[in-house]
């Protein structure tokens, strides 16, 4: 994680910081010299010293002296900011240096690059391997399809890999989160409303005002939902990405009007989504990522406390964390924002709309109906992201991002008046953006209603709890906290975990999702896990594997898990990076660049 530089002070520079510290220094001094008993002694320690300075510059002309001041102060200045006026600490700048520099030595490039291109061939070929006999499309056809040969080519690309089949079978995590007995008719309704609004934009809210009509109402639902006053406000966005990104503009530009904030910090739970360092990449705001509470995997609220400083805008805190299912400790970390006079997001963007039903749930299932408060409730709690399209049932491309007040959303508008096109806004970052989606939305809330959240979140924390409660069971398993809404993640401290991927995700069928620091793996229960035996057979999967794994602990994971054991432990994460940097070129093509084309792909070009 980022380790926060000591001595930030905020708004000023580090060379006016240091200029500070040394005022202070002599101040504190002179000060100290006014007292009887070190009068004499000062006085007698400034004389010698001006003694030696003036011996010592006789064998200098005195535009050497003044160059040779101008020199050190220089050197000092840079030394300092070397140390302390950076936000990566000078251990880990180092690093990156002795490892950029290596990468520079012909031997070790070429290596590197080897292994790179090996294991993005594998990427590759895992990729493309579903396409069967599919004709890849180059150029656009010279004559346009008919609506019958359109349908019939997006069906074949509708069934690549079966996402239906393993979504009705329940073995999916997350991804695709509506399922049950109704998802049919669910699916009817949704094609019918997008249907209906297939062409509505409400950036033109007097030609749409239906659609206008059916955005304030979900952000108004929304916010009631999640507790907020007459004064809360928020917007529909596409995605929780875009919600946490316009969270961090406004805090940023709110900071910079109210106090004059140019060098900002936000300080956040090393588990908080990689959206925030999205935003943060984007709007030149610095993420100062803690390490969170290995017992509990929550927020360490003290050490988030120590990382921040005058500069810090806003801290984060999720409701529930991705990795390992956990809430962090809202109450904790909204009484430090308020302290601290900063905002205080949290990111319920997977909690969504099952946190908010979590004390129903419980009494549902006859448990102690407590569950920790998250939500506008809590006083210091100043934005929430939530996401509409996953446990809000609305297609992909759904979100919002709410706040307290809406002295916080003004500063998350951008405007531009000076246009000759006009005057131009927009709340959010698209300017045109698709009435269907909002539509659907506003239809699955108003299909599922306050009883049928309830029951959906009832269902699945049900789930959730028989998962963790067997894994609690299995010799070899480590269940890695408990869970506060629908993931389950578990470790293990008897063999490598990752030894458990190829025996459940390539022999079994499972859609998993596998952790880092620690090594673990977790589960997102959806609607598509409460119907059937599918958490049965998932429950009797994980003991089968675990049995065999345990024989032999000793081993280590090979084929895909063998690669995430890798990149844990590889000290150079510049090669993680460019693994990433060229699976996303794989995901983005449709030729083969890092590796021959297999004879198993029967691919070829559209020539018809």
């Amino acid at each position: 994680s980022t380790t926060a530089p000591i001595f930030h002070t905020g708004i000023v520079s580090v060379y006016q910081e240091m200029l500070a510290w040394i005022v202070a220094g002599c101040g504190i001094v002179l000060g100290a010299c006014q007292l009887d008993p070190w009068q004499e002694q000062c006085t007698s320690a400034v004389a010698d010293a001006r003694t030696y300075f003036n011996q010592a510059a006789e064998a200098y002309e005195p535009w050497q002296v003044a160059g040779i001041a101008c020199l050190t102060t220089w050197l000092l200045l840079n030394l300092f900011s070397f140390l302390f006026g950076h936000e990566l600490s000078w251990f880990e700048r180092t690093k990156q240096y002795v490892f950029a520099s290596a990468r520079r030595i012909p031997f070790v490039r070429n290596k590197i690059q080897s292994e790179v291109k090996k294991n993005l061939g594998g990427l590759e070929r895992s990729t493309f391997k579903h396409r069967d006999n599919w004709k890849i499309n180059r150029t656009i056809p010279a004559r346009g399809m008919s609506i019958e040969q359109v349908i019939k080519e997006l069906d074949k690309l509708r069934v690549m890999a079966e996402p239906d089949k393993r979504l009705a079978e329940g073995r999916v995590t997350g991804t695709i989160y509506v399922g049950g007995r109704d998802y049919q008719k669910y699916t009817d309704m949704m094609t019918t409303v997008y249907g209906m609004f297939a062409w509505a934009n409400p950036l033109h809210a007097s030609v749409f005002p239906g659609v206008r009509q059916m955005e304030g109402e979900i952000i108004r639902m929304v916010c009631n939902i999640f507790q907020g006053g007459p004064n809360s406000c928020g917007s529909f966005t596409s995605g929780g990405t875009e919600s946490i990104f316009l969270a961090v503009k406004t805090y940023r530009d709110y900071a910079r009007t109210t106090r004059g904030i140019t060098n900002p910090n936000m300080v956040l739970p090393r588990t908080a989504h990689p959206a925030f360092n999205k935003a943060g990449q984007y709007l030149n705001v610095h993420m100062r990522m803690i390490k969170e509470n290995e017992i509990t995997r929550k927020a360490n609220v003290s050490a988030m406390a120590r990382a921040m400083d005058s500069n810090t805008i806003a801290i984060v805190g999720s409701c529930v964390q991705y990795p390992h299912g956990c809430a962090d400790p809202i109450e904790e970390l909204a009484a430090l924002a308020k302290k601290r006079g900063v905002g205080l997001h949290v990111d319920c963007c997977l909690g969504s709309f099952v946190v908010p039903f979590m004390k129903q749930a419980k009494k549902n299932l006859g448990l102690e109906p407590t569950y920790e408060n998250f939500d506008f409730s809590v006083d210091g709690v100043t934005s929430i992201s939530a996401d509409t399209h996953k446990f809000g049932y609305a297609p992909k491309g759904s979100s919002t991002v709410l706040y307290s007040d809406r002295k916080y959303r003004h500063a998350q508008y951008v405007m531009y008046t000076e246009w000759p096109g006009g005057v131009y806004g927009t709340p959010t970052v698209p300017g045109s953006r698709s009435g269907a989606l909002i539509a659907a939305t506003w239809a699955a809330l108003m299909y599922r209603g306050y009883d049928g959240f309830v029951d959906a979140t009832t269902a699945i924390y049900k789930a959730t709890l028989e998962i963790s409660n067997a894994i609690k069971t299995i010799p070899g398993l480590d269940l890695m906290c408990e869970p506060d809404g629908p993931i389950v993640a578990w470790n293990s401290n008897t063999f490598d975990v990752y030894r458990m991927v190829g025996p459940l995700a390539e022999e079994k069928g499972w859609d998993l999702n596998v952790l880092q620091f620690p090594p673990a793996i977790h589960m997102c229960i959806t609607l598509a896990h409460t119907e059937g035996d599918s958490v049965q057979r998932f429950i009797n999967d994980l003991r089968e594997v675990a049995a065999t794994l345990i024989k032999s602990p000793n081993e280590k994971a090979t084929g895909v898990g063998a690669m995430y054991g890798d990149s844990q432990a590889m000290p150079d994460r510049s090669i993680i990076r460019d693994i990433v940097t060229g699976y996303l070129d794989v995901i983005l093509d449709v030729d083969y660049h890092f590796g021959d084309k297999p004879e198993a792909d029967k691919t070829t070009d559209r020539t018809d």
